[in-house]
This record gives C-alpha cells, structure tokens and sequence, in this order.
C-alpha cells in the first residue's frame, strides 16, 4: 500500500471517529430529551388528571346512558335499584389468540423514551425506570373481558344483574394497555390543546365497550356508610402522590381496589372471583392497616377463620353489614372498569370491627370526621356532604358515581340523613 493510500485510508479513519464522537452527544442528548418529555407528560397527569377526565366526559355523552354519572355505561349496566352482589354471575376462563395483548402494546410503542440505546418497550417500563412510586408490584388481577346483560343473555337469562367474564392477567397489564389511554391524553393536551379523545391509540381501541382488545382491570369502589341511632356516617380517602401509581391527589370512595386474587396460585383464582373476598382485603389494608391484603403475598387467607376477615363474614352473615352493588361503567379519561358498592355497617359492629382503625396508610388519608368516644364516625351523611363531593372536580369518577347513587336510592337503602 503505497503512502497516498495510507494517507487517505488513516484520514477516512479519523474522520470516521470524528463523526461517533459527535454522534455520542447527540444521541445521549436525544435519550436524556425523551426521559424528560416522559416525565414532563407523567407531571401533566398527576396535575391535571381530574381536568382531562371531565373533558373526555364532557365529549362522551353518546356513551353515557346515566347522564347524571361521570362514568360511561351501556343500558343494564347501572340496575333500576341497589342489588345484592349475587346479582353479579362471574365466570373465569382462558384468553383466547385475539385476546391477547401483543397488539395494544406495539400501538404504543412510539410514546416511551429511550434507555441504554433502545426504547422502553412498555408504559410499566418506562414508569420502573423513571417514575416509580412507593407501592409498585405485578400482581394478578382479574381483566374482564365481556358484560353482558340479562337481555343480551337471551329470554332464558336472569332477570336482573350483570354477567362477566373475566380471565386472568396482572397488574402492569392495565397501566400498559388502559391506562395508557390517561398518558396518551395527557401527552396530547400539552403538544396540540385542550381538544380531548383524539390519540391514535384510542382511535385504533375505537370502542370503550370492547373489552378484550386492551387489559380492561376492574375497580372495586365501596362507599363505606355506618349507620346507627347517632345518625349516618360516611368515609372517603384522600389518595398520596409519591406512593401510588395512578389517580394520585384526588379524592375517593373507601375502601377501593383493584379486583384481583389474593395470591397468584390456581385454588385461589377460581376462589377470590368474588367481589366480596376483594372487600373484606381492601377493608384489611385501608382501614386496619393489614400487610398481607396487598395481594403480593404467598400467604393462603382462610377467609373463615383468620382475622379480620372472620368477622367481617360474620357481620355480613349477621346482616349487620349489608352490601349492595350500585352498578358498573368506565373511567372516562382510562376507560378502566369500575364497580360500585356499598357497604351499610350498623354502628355498634362498625366501632367494634375497625376500633383500630388507622387514618392514615400506605396509600393515602382517610377522611374519618371527628372522632367519638367509640371511634371514627366518619362524615354526616346530609346532602350538602354528599352531592358536595359528588360533585366536586377532586373527586375520582368512580367514587363520585358511588355517592350519586347512594343518594338517587336512600330511601330504599335505609339511609336517613345524618
């Protein structure tokens, strides 16, 4: 190789590190970029999530049968009165090869940041990486599939309720594929304004009511009344900002959770389909304080006999808790599932079950009222109280549907103001 050669083959070379040299900057420039924009849109939500919600509301009325409900719902979804939680047929069974959720996650590809070169591949991922909240796990859960009606199940069907399908999925398989739709939106309002429902996400989702495109986790939102000859009472919570993952800031019904398993083994799949077990947990964790409700545990609950579980049965045996289901729709913003519930404790039994309670937990405050010689009493059940925070912008959907219907029907709940 004669030295002319020499010259121009070490000259390409330089110039070749040259260009990775300048090339680093950039794409460590370009990474850093998306991380920011990422955490940018996740401020925007936590920030504005109740805003984005009421204008995704406001633009959804075609999909809202209960116009006096901030929850999209089909006909039969909310009954013409309170039911018992039979009334709810719950059936379990394996996806199917067009259930699965391949699909919905590279829709949304595009959005998640860059880490190490390559770009995240989920919501979950991205959130792991970069905004991690206190309470963050992947436990099972319950994804419902189908709603189907008495009338859409045929002239032989019940004449009253709901049927659901569910199959089993997890936890992160919700934030990535429905709550996503929240993120989306977000992301949307800061690039192009305030003109809600237009991401290419929910355009390819198309209908909030198909289910089984997206990892559709339910909601069990109960609306905790005790009741007794010092009046009526109510609970809310005031959800944290670092500790949870979703909806932080806002104000709920309590106590609520996801729908989902206690472990994830195959007894208890087929067992905890049952709204009441879920409850019990939720009642557990956010009103006792009890760690192994979370639903991360390897710990089998013996719902008969292990504290507080066992009462709690006995009181709903004894009828001094009667629980009545209110009706089910979706989120809005999320077009996550939700159900609604209450629970009526007599006040003797309540003060006795929850003396301990705590006000404060791992995932926010409890909105107790003052406290009486025998405990919480909760909030005077009047209508200012009620519709105030049913109508109120800090109060999640769900939980403002919980306390709109437990007004509409007071009367045959047994509910007299407070």
């Amino acid at each position: 190789m004669d030295l002319g050669t020499l010259i121009g083959v070490a000259g390409l070379l330089v110039g070749v590190f040259a260009a990775v040299l300048a090339w680093a900057p950039q794409r460590i420039a370009s990474r850093e970029e998306s991380a920011a924009l990422f955490e940018q849109i996740r401020r925007h939500l936590k920030a504005h999530r109740l805003e984005l919600s009421a204008a995704c509301t406001a633009r959804q009325s075609a999909h809202r049968v209960d116009g006096e409900l901030p929850l999209l719902t089909r006909p039969g979804w909310i009954p013409d009165q309170p039911l018992d939680l039979d009334a709810v047929r719950m059936t379990l069974r394996e996806a199917r090869a067009d259930e699965h959720l391949d699909a919905a996650r590279e829709q949304l590809v595009p959005y998640w940041p860059r880490s190490s070169g390559t770009r995240l591949e989920s919501y979950c991922a991205a959130i792991e990486a970069l905004d991690r909240p206190t309470i963050w796990f992947n436990g099972p859960s319950y994804r419902l599939l189908e709603a189907r009606t008495p009338r859409e199940a045929g002239p032989d069907g019940p004449g009253t309720g709901l049927d659901l399908t569910f199959t089993l999925g997890h936890y992160f398989d919700g934030l990535d594929t429905t709550e996503a739709l929240g993120y989306e939106e977000a992301l949307h309002q800061l690039r192009r304004g305030p003109e809600p429902l237009k991401g290419r996400y929910r355009r390819w989702l198309a209908d909030p009511f198909v289910l089984n495109r997206r990892a559709a986790l339910p909601g069990v939102n109960v609306l905790t009344v005790r009741a007794g000859d010092d009046g009526t009472y109510f609970f809310l919570h005031r959800r944290g900002t670092a500790s949870v993952a979703v909806a932080m800031n806002t104000t709920h019904v309590a106590p609520a959770g996801e729908f989902q398993p206690h472990a994830d083994v195959l007894p208890v799949w087929g067992t905890d389909l049952d709204l009441w077990r879920t409850i019990m947990r939720e009642y557990a964790e956010e009103f006792l304080g009890v760690p192994d409700a979370a639903g991360s545990g390897g710990r089998i609950i013996d719902y008969s006999r292990d504290a507080p579980y066992a009462s709690f049965e006995r009181a709903r045996c004894d009828g001094a808790v009667r629980v009545r289901f209110l009706g089910l729709g979706l989120d809005p913003l999320t077009w996550k599932p939700e159900i609604c519930v209450l629970c009526v404790w007599d006040a003797a039994i309540f003060d006795r079950t929850f003396a301990d309670m705590q006000q404060r937990n791992d995932e926010g405050v409890l909105v107790v009222g003052t406290r009486a010689e025998e405990g919480y009493r909760g909030i005077p059940f009047t209508a200012d109280n009620v519709l105030g925070y049913a109508r109120h912008d800090q109060t999640l959907p769900a939980g403002r549907a919980c306390l709109t219907l437990a007004w509409r029907w007071r009367g045959e709940l047994g509910l007299a103001d407070a």
